[in-house]
């Protein structure tokens, strides 16, 4: 609600200079912030009493659909979505970034893609990252699809 309200940083003005390295720069922290959160936020979910009493429903789906997605217990869902809403409090940025991108098969293993999800599912252990395969390797809890 603060966010749509205009207490957060969200800002739409053309007004001001947006220029490609602004939008990199915006780009990089989202990432690298919301990426690093989920991940630490996704494993802590795993802890045998909140995987237990949060997390397991959404692990009922060994093969990750478009309806395992959504198959979360309320905070579950709420923890995972936090750093999202936390970031645009923190750091400015353009509300026309929507998360929508494609990548490019030189860059397919350090960014998370549907393989990597799979694998969370089926293995249970590895892959918690959203975006980047960064934190599953400092982490020691990557494996490659």
């Amino acid at each position: 609600m603060f966010e749509i309200r205009g207490y957060s940083k969200l800002y739409d003005s053309t007004q001001r200079s947006y220029n490609l390295i602004q939008f990199l720069k915006e780009f990089i922290t989202f990432l690298f912030f919301t990426d690093m959160l989920i991940y630490f936020i996704h494993r802590a979910l795993h802890h045998r009493f909140l995987y237990k009493h949060f997390h397991k429903l959404h692990h009922r789906w060994i093969i990750p659909t478009p309806f395992a997605s959504h198959a979360f217990q309320w905070l579950d869902g709420f923890l995972q979505s936090l750093p999202y809403h936390l970031y645009v409090f923190l750091f400015p940025l353009h509300n026309i970034h929507d998360g929508n991108y494609s990548v490019p098969k030189y860059l397919q293993s350090i960014i998370n893609g549907a393989a990597h999800h799979n694998d969370h599912h089926q293995y249970y252990d590895c892959n918690y990252g959203q975006f980047i395969t960064l934190w599953d390797r400092l982490m020691n809890t990557f494996h490659s699809p």
